[in-house]
């Protein structure tokens, strides 16, 4: 008996996936270094110097409490996927359960490799990119840092990117092991929560409009490439049980 086919439809549809990925990062790149001003453009909108902070945001009582909420649902969120990772397989029965611990895996590799790894310390950490709120224009003291670009005006907890927009998108992790139908329903989750939390954080002076949309980008493809991974082990671990 033979191990199976190789997953190779799929191995297509994820290299097509990060194909996709690729050029889009690439055109959003483009379109924040064309046009340097969209950043302060749409941060403007939300500018009101009668405020405290200089933004509407955080006169707003929703979008602070959701600015309050989300460090917390991200530190819960990584409290449970590795409690559930750390379970035994066999203490789940089939089914539910057992289908669960495997969501456990994608979200705690998106929370790990991507909130963690990749936005909280790569990223916000070495770009150097000054907030919204401590720039020339809008009644800060440092110019503003275009994206692309690392500069030392901010040393620590940068801009780039967003880490309370990431927390919404690590959301995707939870369908990366699991059906098409489900797998779309978690991105959709995922991108819809990481905007909507972003969309608060531009109207607080937080972050600029990029730091939302490239943290959504790196951590979609920080998904692509898990979702990539994940297939293949699997398929050599079934390889492995079958016999010649």
């Amino acid at each position: 008996m033979s191990a199976g086919p190789r997953p190779g439809r799929g191995s297509r549809r994820h290299l097509r996936g990060l194909g996709l990925w690729l050029l889009a990062l690439l055109l959003t790149l483009l379109v924040f270094r064309t046009w340097p001003q969209t950043d302060p453009q749409v941060s403007r909108l939300f500018h009101d110097p009668t405020q405290p902070t200089r933004f509407i945001g955080d006169a707003h009582p929703l979008v602070h409490a959701v600015y309050q909420v989300v460090p917390h649902v991200g530190r819960w969120l990584s409290l449970i996927s590795l409690v559930l990772v750390c379970i035994p397989r066999r203490r789940f029965g089939a089914g539910g359960p057992q289908r669960w611990r495997g969501r456990a895996i994608g979200l705690l590799a998106m929370l790990v490799l991507g909130l963690g790894l990749m936005v909280n310390w790569a990223l916000k950490e070495h770009v150097g990119r000054p907030r919204p709120v401590h720039t020339l224009e809008f009644g800060g003291t440092v110019a503003h840092q275009p994206v692309g670009q690392v500069s030392t005006l901010c040393e620590t907890n940068c801009s780039f990117v967003s880490g309370h927009a990431a927390t919404g998108f690590v959301l995707i992790g939870i369908g990366l092991g699991a059906g098409p139908i489900v797998r779309r329903r978690w991105w959709a989750i995922g991108l819809v929560s990481g905007l909507l939390v972003g969309a608060g954080r531009v109207m607080q002076g937080g972050h600029f409009l990029s730091d939302i949309l490239f943290a959504g980008l790196f951590m979609a493809g920080l998904a692509l490439v898990v979702r990539w991974a994940w297939v293949g082990w699997r398929w050599r671990r079934r390889s492995r049980r079958r016999p010649a």
